[in-house]
Formats: structure tokens, C-alpha cells, sequence
């Protein structure tokens, strides 16, 4: 099923409410107040992207090219206590690819000491839940499935400002306090 992408949307809604110096102010847990930056690299060519596929055989999600075509990287929501997520260039992908990683994934963002993964081998099969998170050191089985593209995440990601938003369902209250 052929869909609209909506990259192009988050963006332009997150770029709204920056101000001059790319910053907005932020709500983290428990009433938390950051200022947090956002930066954003050029945008990569469909000849970058399509020497990218051809050198590493990895597939680049239609969604996640759309992100590449307006830029090619970025940094969300680094604060003074710094954190953010790095979402990687093509170059970054290929050099932030791990011996000990899979083949068929590679990274396309890191955040706190884990990375955001493209399984490619769904994207060959046009699944759309083929995003997986972890700090890349556990076994690949291990690894916490999001079952998410990459606009649906980026877009909950800039919603919830920046939190782990695929682990709030895990959080209850008899946990929480603990």
C-alpha cells in the first residue's frame, strides 16, 4: 500500500516553534523544564542516497530517504546537559556500523548509548515495522523491536519531546517509584 509520507510535516511543525537560535523550550518527566537545540544538516541527493544502497546493499525505507532529502542528519533536543538524539548521515551510518552488528541492520541514529537500527531485510520485503533500538551489544534477538517505521517514530519522538515513548507502556505506577 502506496502511502503519503508526512517527514516533510514533522518537520516543518518542530522548525515552527523554534526560535532564531533553533532552540524551544522542552518538558521532560516530572515538571522538568530544558532549553534544547535542534540542528540540521544539508539534505542529501537521490544520487547520495543511491550510491549509499549500491556500495553498503542496504535499503533505505522510501520514509527515511524523504528525511534524507531535507537533511542529512540532524540533532534533536540536545540540551546543556547534552543528550539528543543524533539521527546519522549516510556517511555516519556506514562509519557507525559496528563489526560485531548485524549485516542486515545498520544504524541510523544514537541517543544515550543506544542506537536506532533499520532491519534491511524487511525493507527489501516492504514491511513498515522494521525499526529496532538497543545499545547494540546484546544479541540481535534481544534487540526491542519497535514496530514502527521511521516517520511514525520521528514523528511520536518530536510529539513526546524527546522521550523514550516506546517504553512508557512498560512504566506503571508500582514500578515507577521504585
Amino acid at each position: 500500500m502506496i502511502h503519503q509520507s508526512f517527514v516533510h510535516l514533522t518537520l516543518q511543525g518542530l522548525k515552527r516553534r523554534l526560535d532564531k537560535d533553533n532552540n524551544l523550550l522542552i518538558q521532560k518527566p516530572e515538571g522538568m523544564l530544558l532549553k534544547a537545540e535542534c540542528k540540521f544538516n544539508e539534505p542529501a541527493s537521490l544520487k547520495d542516497i543511491n550510491d549509499f544502497e549500491k556500495e553498503t546493499g542496504w535499503k533505505i525505507p522510501d520514509d527515511l530517504q524523504n528525511f534524507l532529502l531535507h537533511h542529512n542528519g540532524a540533532l534533536i533536543f540536545e540540551s546543556e546537559y547534552g543528550g539528543g538524539m543524533e539521527l546519522f548521515s549516510l556517511n555516519e551510518m556506514k562509519s557507525n556500523h559496528l563489526s560485531h552488528m548485524p549485516g542486515y541492520c545498520y544504524p541510523i541514529g544514537y541517543y544515550a548509548e543506544e542506537y536506532l537500527f533499520v532491519n534491511s531485510e524487511k525493507c527489501e520485503d516492504y514491511e513498515l515495522d522494521y525499526l529496532l533500538w538497543d545499545d547494540s551489544s546484546s544479541p540481535v534477538d534481544r534487540w526491542e523491536r519497535l514496530n514502527s517505521n521511521f516517520e511514525l517514530w520521528f514523528d511520536r519522538f518530536i510529539i513526546s519531546q524527546g522521550s523514550h515513548f516506546w517504553e512508557w507502556n512498560i512504566i506503571k505506577p508500582e514500578n515507577y517509584y521504585k
